[in-house]
């Protein structure tokens, strides 16, 4: 008498394991990005590679820039709306934020576009800026409030850096967490298609898709560099 209630049992406990197993594997195609180096929405999530979709925050910016440094893509957005998907190379060592001058990585965070200039420029190898040239806020505050914790900047160093990006100016670059950091071309054309590490912490394009992008994004753009 006990043998049906044993299968039912088994069918029972089987059919539960079978259900979570295909919730885990639905759950984790979802890609829940997210960084600790600036206060990023919490709720961005990777839908495909080809769109995103975002919060409600976000959806309602009239211009934003979103690159995902481990898929080396770039995408715009327009009031929620993807209007275009970048190619991107990054910092000679992709992996983790910028945290100090000379480590050749690309920052993670939140950043804004704060000047524009478009070439052909002068100086020690401007000819790698390629078309254009779009300079974020790098260092923001979080990386400034980082930087002090861990003894790289002063807190008078500090307070210089938040208080130039609270006024819309370029922070300091004169620091131990370096500056000059931007979105910028190449010398002539990439040696790749895809995944490229080439710049010393900056956002490369393609020139040709630079030369789009410098007449899409204003100054003021907001751009979110996910890890």
């Amino acid at each position: 008498m006990k043998k049906p209630y044993v299968l039912v049992l088994a069918l029972l406990l089987l059919s539960t394991g079978i259900f979570f197993l295909f919730s885990d594997f639905s759950i984790s195609q979802k890609n829940i990005l997210h960084t600790s180096n600036s206060k990023l929405p919490p709720s961005i999530i990777s839908i495909s590679e080809d769109s995103i979709l975002l919060p409600d925050s976000l959806a309602k910016i009239e211009t934003l820039l979103i690159a995902h440094k481990s898929e080396y893509r770039m995408k715009l957005f327009a009031k929620g709306k993807l209007i275009k998907t970048y190619f991107i190379a990054l910092g000679q060592s992709p992996m983790g934020p910028k945290q100090k001058q000379g480590d050749n990585r690309t920052p993670e965070g939140d950043y804004k576009i704060i000047q524009k200039s478009r070439g052909p420029f002068e100086g020690d190898y401007s000819q790698y800026l390629g078309v254009a040239w779009m300079r974020i806020n790098y260092p923001n505050n979080a990386d400034a409030i980082n930087g002090q914790k861990k003894n790289l900047i002063s807190e008078e160093e500090k307070n210089k850096i938040i208080l130039a990006n609270n006024s819309g100016k370029e922070p300091p670059k004169n620091t131990k967490l370096g500056g000059g950091i931007g979105i910028h071309g190449w010398w002539g054309e990439w040696p790749g298609i895809d995944r490229q590490n080439l710049t010393w912490g900056c956002i490369s394009i393609q020139n040709k898709d630079l030369d789009d992008l410098y007449n899409r994004v204003p100054i003021g753009t907001r751009i979110l560099i996910l890890p």
